[in-house]
């Protein structure tokens, strides 16, 4: 175990094996509005064992990352994205459930000022990516532990927010209307598992801070 992670394997065996969760509170900057998580012994002891994590673990790193960049002066540069609003919902079709993720992360994008990322990590199917997104260069820096060129729904997903970010924001007047946002697959460490993907993209996350 890493010597960082054995006051918090401590404290999870010591206080949290009664069912016991430890609460985070997590801000609508990140969210869209104020909500807590909590994260249970099972999440801690997943964590500090390089086992798969879930989405909890990421918003909490998320949060912070966050804090980190208002720290450092940098609150205005970085925009993080909880990964519960672009993942998949049910609703009576696929495309309407396209239709509901892309209007979540639009809600984020939509009074954005020049030079700000967003940084949305996504769930593809127990495989975590991430995309880094510059909405006024109409651009995606897209990260993939598997470096798998193929991108899947994260590809349309991103296309519809952006699409109607340039129309709510007169961009798509502007510009040529068949201008299609630009991908670009970024080096990323390679996994070599088939667990480790969501230690990656928090690595990633935490890209030139």
């Amino acid at each position: 175990m890493n010597t960082a992670m054995k006051p918090l394997a401590y404290y999870a065996h010591s206080s949290m094996r009664q069912g016991n969760q430890i609460e985070v509170p997590i801000p609508y900057t990140i969210m869209g509005f104020d909500m807590p998580v909590f994260l249970s012994f099972e999440d801690i002891y997943e964590f500090i064992n390089l086992q798969e994590i879930n989405a909890n673990c990421i918003l909490v790193y998320m949060r912070y990352l966050e804090e980190l960049c208002r720290i450092n002066g940098q609150a205005e540069k970085f925009v993080f994205v909880s990964p519960s609003l672009i993942s998949p919902v049910r609703t009576v079709t696929e495309d309407a459930g396209r239709r509901e993720q892309a209007d979540n992360l639009l809600s984020f994008l939509r009074d954005a000022p020049k030079e700000r990322l967003y940084l949305v990590p996504h769930n593809r199917g127990r495989h975590w990516v991430l995309g880094v997104i510059d909405p006024w260069e109409d651009l995606v820096l897209y990260f993939d532990p598997l470096r798998e060129k193929k991108r899947g729904d994260f590809t349309e997903l991103m296309n519809m927010a952006l699409t109607d970010w340039k129309i709510t924001t007169g961009e798509g007047i502007r510009r040529r209307r068949d201008c299609k946002t630009k991908f670009s697959n970024r080096p990323c460490t390679l996994q070599e598992g088939s667990v480790e993907c969501g230690y990656f993209i928090l690595g990633e996350n935490g890209l030139d801070m």
